[in-house]
């Protein structure tokens, strides 16, 4: 559990409001997370008007693509095992599951550096981003990194081991804007922010891995081929299942870049990823935060305890709610006049599309527990309908769009509306799956 003891500053309406009740743990181990990230963060926000000044918006509409192509395979080449990770009772058992992501994670990345080597520029063609094809090994790399930095993170979250990961995303975040910057500097567009996202996503792997690497070895006498196939067959329905409905939902959280990069041009691209990226940030911030911390004792408390969890997720809901009410005010009011003074003369799109992005912003905020809850009561059925929903209406708003020759803010505008819609279904829906005893 994350050290938070009731300090005099803390024992205050506010305090007691966010770290009492059902969700108290919840928000302890959010906010060293949220420390930790939030200092990445500054970092990162710190680095977006020096970035957007090196760099052109068609340099951010490669990136856009870019981190949507590593954000889509990364998931998928551990057959989502890492899941569940935080599960087990027993670490002999969790170790034989960390093993088996392992090795598919080796195989399944090689065969999608493979496939990009060889098909590479057809595959990105589709999304009008050939300019990616000669960084094709930059993208395999990325979704090895990525999937080793979750894997060695779940492990962290099963020993609610908040610190250890708040450090590792100050570190991300730092190294990563310093190459940013740096081959900006030096001229290297698009490939500075090809290389600075790989290194935002991988750093501190390492850090995780020196952390447990004793208490790896001191389990290791529990490695059996036999039991990674136990376990594999014990979580089966996270490969039957939660494959599918994890690249559903990645696919629907990306699919809006690769659409605006199908339907308009590069700038336009750029344009959009620095809005997305500007909206996200709460929502990675405290919103993502919040989820893991959410999972790590939701898990603790076990599927028996069923209305403890369901009071849980409640009460994190509801202030999750009023912890993103100010920034959507802010993006909704005031968006269109914070671009272009933060982000420099050229970004005013950017700021309608934020704009835009407000409403959604809300509900993608406190959606984001939602998914650990059917982790928790084997729901990977039901969690991958509801990825499937979310994917056939995003297709819908974008095919509306091409069909009738929507302009881009129409396009988003339309997109932000129905999906926040969606993530407030989702949300209902999650709240009365779990079960009443």
């Amino acid at each position: 559990m994350a050290d938070l003891p009731d300090k005099p500053g803390w024992t205050g309406k506010l305090g007691k409001r966010l770290f009492g009740g059902a969700s108290g743990g919840v928000f302890r181990g959010m906010l060293v997370l949220a420390t930790g990230s939030g200092i990445g963060k500054i970092i990162g926000i710190a680095a977006i008007p020096i970035l957007t000044r090196l760099y052109a918006p068609e340099d951010f509409g490669v990136l856009g693509i870019f981190t949507a192509l590593v954000a889509i395979l990364a998931p998928l080449v551990t057959l989502r095992y890492v899941l569940a990770l935080p599960l087990p009772r027993h670490d002999g058992v969790a170790l034989n599951l960390l093993v088996l992501s392992l090795g598919l994670m080796l195989v399944l990345s090689a065969l999608v550096g493979l496939a990009l080597w060889g098909w590479g520029g057809a595959l990105l063609g589709l999304v009008s981003m050939e300019v990616l094809a000669p960084w094709w090994w930059l993208i395999a790399l990325g979704v090895l990194g990525a999937a080793i930095y979750e894997m060695l993170t779940l492990w962290a979250t099963r020993k609610r081991a908040y610190k250890i990961i708040a450090q590792t995303n100050v570190v991300q975040k730092a190294i990563g804007a310093v190459v940013k910057i740096g081959l900006g500097l030096a001229a290297l567009q698009p490939l500075g922010l090809l290389l600075g996202q790989v290194v935002t996503q991988t750093a501190g792997s390492g850090r995780l891995w020196r952390a447990f690497s004793t208490e790896f070895r001191s389990t290791r006498q529990h490695l059996r081929v036999s039991r990674i196939r136990k376990v594999a067959w014990r979580y089966r329905s996270l490969p039957i299942w939660r494959v599918p409905s994890q690249f559903l939902m990645v696919f629907s959280v990306q699919a809006p870049m690769l659409f605006i990069a199908a339907l308009y041009d590069a700038p336009t691209t750029g344009q959009f990823g620095l809005a997305v990226t500007a909206v996200t940030l709460p929502v990675t911030l405290l919103g993502h935060t919040t989820a893991k911390a959410f999972y790590a004792e939701a898990a603790s408390l076990g599927a028996r305890r069923a209305p403890e969890i369901r009071s849980m997720l409640q009460s994190v809901t509801v202030r999750l709610g009023m912890v993103s009410l100010a920034p959507a005010l802010i993006l909704l009011l005031f968006g269109p006049l914070i671009f272009p003074f933060v982000f420099g003369a050229s970004w005013e799109l950017a700021g309608l599309f934020a704009q835009a992005l407000a409403i959604y912003l809300f509900f993608q905020f406190i959606q984001a527990p939602v998914a650990h809850v059917f982790y928790l009561f084997d729901g990977q059925r039901q969690l991958l309908w509801l990825n499937l929903q979310r994917v056939v209406l995003l297709s819908a708003v974008f095919g509306a769009s091409q069909q009738f020759g929507w302009e881009a803010l129409h396009t988003v505008w339309a997109y932000a509306i129905v999906l926040s819609v969606h993530y407030a279904l989702s949300t209902w829906y999650a709240y009365r799956f779990i079960p009443n005893a």
